[in-house]
């Protein structure tokens, strides 16, 4: 089964018959079976399904944070399965976004530095510059000498998306970056995050288990039990 990105020779992400399963007590557990999906320069994908479903195990495997057992993952041209661990590394540190759930920013470093880290490990130049008009572009710039307590949830959120989009990324991976979000703040939070996704034409996997987030993407795609369902006719 799979998902074809509107226009094929701008695809970001291509990932054929990926399947992952790891040894248990009683015998080989599969978490995710044939999963083929594909994702264009700009567009936009959700990823919907109950938990335990596999939803947030595809994304580790999409970005290269594991090997899958079965099949193959391309992103932005590159076979991830032909790239060591230190080459997948550079790879996400230089091209892929990611916004999480918990906002794992480092309480030691105030706005600004949490983001300017980020450009420094990607070796990027002017990262004091970049990182100030990053926190800037999601209305902070008055929290730069703030430290993740000193903020509130929504305005953590913010910084972590201004550290995903500050090395301008091809492709952002988003796993239920709302999830610990009161209903308003989550609402201002996406509108963000889908702003800048599109001002920067860059490729967005969303994993949710929130309906109205996933109808914003321009394609949902739902696993159950480690596979994808067919779309509805």
């Amino acid at each position: 089964m799979g998902s074809s990105p509107s226009s094929s020779g701008n695809t970001i992400l291509d990932a054929r018959s990926v399947g992952f399963a790891v040894d248990a007590p009683g015998g080989r557990l599969v978490i995710l079976d044939d999963i083929s999906l594909a994702l264009g320069k700009g567009e936009s994908l959700a990823i919907i399904g109950a938990s335990g479903s596999g939803k947030t195990t595809l994304l580790g495997l999409l970005a290269g944070l594991e090997r899958p057992s079965q099949g193959s993952v391309q992103l932005d041209g590159q076979a991830l399965e032909g790239l060591d661990e230190n080459q997948r590394a550079r790879l996400r540190r230089q091209r892929v976004g990611f916004v999480f759930q918990s906002f794992h920013l480092l309480p030691s470093l105030t706005a600004l530095e949490n983001v300017m880290l980020a450009l420094e490990i990607a070796g990027l130049d002017e990262a004091r510059s970049r990182a100030r008009k990053a926190l800037d572009q999601v209305g902070l710039s008055h929290r730069l000498a703030h430290y993740p307590r000193q903020m509130s949830g929504g305005e953590q959120q913010r910084v972590a998306i201004a550290r995903a989009f500050a090395i301008d990324p091809v492709i952002l991976f988003a796993d239920e970056p709302t999830g610990n979000l009161d209903r308003r703040t989550g609402q201002s939070v996406a509108d963000l995050l889908f702003d800048i996704n599109q001002r920067q034409c860059t490729a967005l996997v969303l994993v949710t288990h929130d309906p109205a987030l996933a109808a914003r993407c321009d394609r949902s795609l739902e696993i159950e039990d480690g596979r994808l369902l067919a779309p509805a006719a």
